[in-house]
């Protein structure tokens, strides 16, 4: 009896053992893999840039719904967001309630906290295919311009991906008229970037960035490149840049800081000057009494203005206005 009971159990127990296997690799698989992404940036006269991204989903299971987040800085903005897949193009539809339900071909824009903005587009996958979706917009902010030079920080690959991406592409183009005057064309520091000076474009090609890693772009371009006054850049000048005000767009903030400076730094040197007298005292009235001049039991030595010890004293004052961190990232369900 018991043989023969074990005889009709096993089977169940291997349809079991085998339902759960197959629960647990779905759950550890994950739902979708991303094989590439590229990225334009295209950098106009007046100091906007066109971004255009294409990411391409491979789908192991059904998918509905992708988003990415842009990152921002204090003086950086988002315009004129659209997406589309190919040649159609997605319809933009109210921030409201209803998550990736929402109608296949439509996409939304929220700003989901002050340093990102977040793009969100909807469709429907089937499991095995490759979907490759485009989303353009406009930067505001993200060229500074100085007298003399330009810089661009892009802000390519967001840490916040959850996958692994097989491929990242960036190519960068800047303005091709003009006289670019004095200045250089070269990548920032640590970056991977290739230059070509003739063409003026900077590409950079990267296989298989981690979770959790961050690709930013950063690039110095000759100031004449740019027209004279840059609607769509950050512009500084030069005694903006050495103050840390930035130019016409110089905020209470940035006065009040320097203002404190100011402050701070003349009640330093008084306090400096204060002891140097009172030290120059002491030493003059130990001069002129008798004995062999020793302190009186438990004092000490000044320390000037409340500073002691080695290294520099003098404060650091930024005025970058912030920094994406390396932020950003994207998904999809």
């Amino acid at each position: 009896m018991r043989q023969l009971l074990m005889l009709i159990l096993a089977p169940c127990a291997l349809l079991l053992a085998g339902s759960a296997a197959a629960q647990a690799a779905t759950h550890d698989d994950p739902s979708y893999t991303l094989p590439g992404t590229s990225v334009l940036a295209e950098v106009t006269a007046d100091g906007r840039v066109a971004v255009t991204e294409k990411h391409a989903f491979t789908w192991q299971r059904p998918g509905h719904a992708a988003y990415v987040d842009i990152p921002l800085t204090s003086e950086m903005r988002v315009e004129d967001i659209l997406v589309s897949e190919g040649d159609v193009p997605y319809h933009h539809s109210p921030d409201t309630a209803g998550g990736a339900d929402r109608p296949a071909g439509t996409y939304r824009t929220a700003c989901c906290d002050a340093d990102q903005q977040r793009v969100s587009w909807y469709f429907s996958a089937a499991p095995g295919s490759t979907r490759t979706f485009t989303v353009r917009y406009t930067l505001r902010g993200a060229v500074t311009a100085y007298p003399d030079q330009a810089f661009l920080r892009l802000p390519v690959w967001g840490k916040n991906w959850p996958r692994a991406l097989d491929l990242l592409q960036v190519e960068i183009r800047l303005p091709r008229g003009g006289d670019p005057g004095e200045g250089v064309l070269e990548s920032g520091k640590g970056s991977a970037l290739t230059i070509d000076a003739t063409t003026r474009t900077a590409t950079m090609t990267e296989r298989r960035v981690a979770p959790g890693q961050a690709r930013t772009a950063e690039l110095a371009f000759p100031r004449g490149l740019l027209d004279d006054n840059p609607e769509g850049a950050d512009v500084v000048s030069g005694l903006s840049s050495i103050l840390g005000i930035e130019g016409p767009r110089a905020s209470l903030k940035h006065i009040i800081g320097l203002a404190m400076m100011i402050i701070i730094g003349v009640a330093f040197a008084a306090l400096m000057l204060a002891g140097l007298v009172s030290e120059a005292r002491e030493r003059r009235r130990a001069s002129r009494s008798p004995g062999t001049g020793t302190r009186p039991s438990g004092s000490s030595r000044h320390s000037y203005g409340g500073y002691s010890g080695g290294g520099s004293s003098s404060g650091v004052y930024s005025g970058t206005g912030g920094s994406s961190g390396g932020g950003g990232g994207g998904g999809a369900c």
